[in-house]
């Protein structure tokens, strides 16, 4: 019995080590496919809001000397990732490419006719399918991004950057509506006393850039004057635009500012320095 209970004993000691060297090899094990999931990882997530940061300010500084092709192709890869990041890369292909091809029908089904007596070419087509394909994909992507900003019950430097990335994003949703609204209605918007040219595919770009800055303005209720909506729909944009940006400010923002808050506390009294 004596002897019995000692192979017993063995037995328990040698499954207890086991166990321990099994649960301490298990982060090992679970470590290696990590690496193959770095596009979801933490360390990637915050270089992609930074990454989104500098492309969103760079359209306030140098918008006028990029190319309009050149800059539509960098807001969608901004906005593919966020939407990538918080609903999957499938869901965000789709939505891009399916708003993409839908509206570049529409346009060059028309394309050797006239609108507002401008002849629409191919080129410009394409560049008129990407601001649309770049509203639906920043509409979207907005939606699941505050959908899980505002589940978090944590937030770090990278959730901070990604609310003031949302924050122009917003700006520059408002920018593709305001450019909808210019290219059906040629009186829809005055800038300096003249009328801002809303189908002039010469001045296409400058169009573009001109609703943006007023995007920006209206949505920071800034309300300089320069650029002033004159259609009632235009200026049913601007109002709605000038009550989500400060509810943005209001609510999502101060939320994941005190979430940041919180977490420093935290860490400040869990330091042994403190």
């Amino acid at each position: 019995m004596e002897a019995a209970a000692r192979v017993e004993e063995m037995i328990r000691e040698v499954s207890q080590v086991v166990g321990v060297t099994a649960v301490a090899a298990e982060p090992a094990v679970i470590g290696k496919p990590m690496s193959t999931s770095f596009f979801k990882s933490k360390k990637f997530e915050e270089r992609r809001h930074l990454f989104g940061g500098i492309v969103l300010l760079s359209m306030l500084f140098f918008g006028n000397y990029m190319p309009i092709i050149v800059t539509l192709l960098l807001l969608l890869v901004v906005a593919l990732m966020a939407i990538y990041t918080y609903s999957g890369f499938r869901t965000a292909l789709l939505i891009s490419v399916a708003a993409f091809f839908l509206e570049f029908t529409l346009l060059y089904l028309r394309h050797y006719t006239t609108f507002n007596g401008v002849v629409i070419t191919l080129w410009e087509s394409l560049e008129l399918s990407l601001v649309t394909s770049l509203f639906f994909s920043m509409l979207f992507g907005a939606f699941v991004w505050v959908r899980a900003l505002l589940r978090r019950k944590r937030a770090g430097f990278d959730e901070v950057v990604g609310a003031f990335n949302l924050y122009i994003w917003i700006a520059v949703i408002y920018a593709c509506l305001y450019t909808f609204v210019s290219k059906e209605d040629l009186k829809a918007f005055h800038l300096d006393d003249q009328l801002v040219k809303g189908m002039d595919m010469k001045d296409w770009m400058k169009n573009f850039n001109d609703l943006f800055y007023f995007s920006f303005c209206t949505q920071t209720t800034l309300g300089y004057g320069d650029i002033v909506p004159v259609s009632h729909f235009a200026r049913a944009l601007a109002v709605t635009q000038a009550m989500i940006g400060q509810f943005y400010v209001a609510v999502v923002l101060t939320y994941i500012l005190n979430l940041w808050i919180q977490n420093l506390g935290k860490q400040v009294i869990k330091s042994p320095d403190a």
